[in-house]
């Protein structure tokens, strides 16, 4: 397992040091898995979307991380088996090498998917999961744009995505979002250049594949994730996945659920401060109902 140590965020006055984010690499089934690590205490696994990496969390990991310790997978490994399944199963090993029982795990969008056939796969490695605005079996606003890509043009775009100057990138960052002012001015930059590396495009490529089947195939396995004590973030201006698909996942898992108004599908993009909170919280005391934001 390879470390280097990265730069450590500013520091506000009053809160408990964080501490730097430290690289590391782990020798996982198809390859290497890059990830982060940062913090102290309980252990939170973050889980990032389909075309994001752990850059997704830095606006979050700084508060995060003064109450945890945070492991940061950017999920995708180069040549490896892209499935839910296969991502998930590299995880877990990645849990393995770091000698860790059982962690919380927070999955966003394509990253809640894998979170949830985690769980289902090893229940007894997830001590409670937290859901923004995953990816799910009652979902189908999602359809259209992942039979786009993997169509002949859908390919092209997702070739030549890695080299799509910033402003594009921008751009396609505030469609999915509700209050794109609230934007970092380093989003466009810090989600195109993973991308650059090779391999990854062919390995989204691949996950899109059996996407829509994989999550369809999570119904059945909801009755057993319902045991998991859950949390739902959603944004209600979600152009991704619709909110109505939250509501109905909610009642599945018995979940608790907690709906940000004006936000969409990145509330740590766009409420970092807020989402933070919310995290913390829930962390802190465990479920207790239904909670609106307002």
């Amino acid at each position: 397992m390879l470390r280097k140590i990265l730069g450590s965020p500013k520091l506000n006055e009053g809160h408990k040091e964080s501490t730097a984010a430290e690289e590391r690499w782990a020798e996982v089934s198809g390859g290497k898995l890059r990830y982060l690590v940062q913090g102290s205490g309980a252990p939170l696994l973050l889980l990032h979307g389909i075309v994001a990496s752990s850059f997704s969390f830095r606006l979050v990991s700084p508060e995060l991380s003064r109450e945890l310790r945070l492991f940061l997978p950017d999920m995708r490994v180069a040549g490896a088996d892209a499935s839910l399944k296969a991502t998930a199963s590299r995880l877990l090993e990645l849990l393995d090498q770091e000698g860790i029982e059982a962690a919380d795990v927070l999955g966003s969008s394509h990253g809640g998917a894998v979170a949830m056939e985690m769980s289902a796969m090893a229940p007894e490695r997830i001590r409670r999961l937290i859901l923004v605005s995953p990816a799910n079996p009652f979902a189908r606003g999602y359809h259209g744009v992942v039979n786009f890509y993997l169509s002949l043009s859908g390919g092209i775009v997702i070739r030549l995505a890695p080299f799509a100057p910033i402003p594009i990138w921008e751009y396609a960052m505030r469609r999915m979002c509700g209050r794109a002012s609230r934007l970092a001015t380093d989003i466009g930059f810090g989600y195109r250049q993973p991308l650059r590396e090779r391999g990854m495009t062919a390995h989204i490529r691949s996950s899109l594949q059996t996407f829509i089947a994989e999550i369809e195939a999570l119904r059945a396995k909801l009755p057993d994730l319902s045991k998991i004590a859950t949390l739902l973030i959603w944004g209600d201006r979600d152009p991704v996945v619709e909110l109505d698909s939250g509501r109905q996942l909610q009642q599945a898992l018995g979940a608790e659920m907690i709906v940000i108004p004006g936000i969409g599908h990145l509330p740590y993009e766009e409420s970092p401060e807020e989402f933070s909170r919310i995290v913390l919280k829930y962390l802190r005391i465990g479920p207790s109902g239904d909670r609106v934001i307002g």
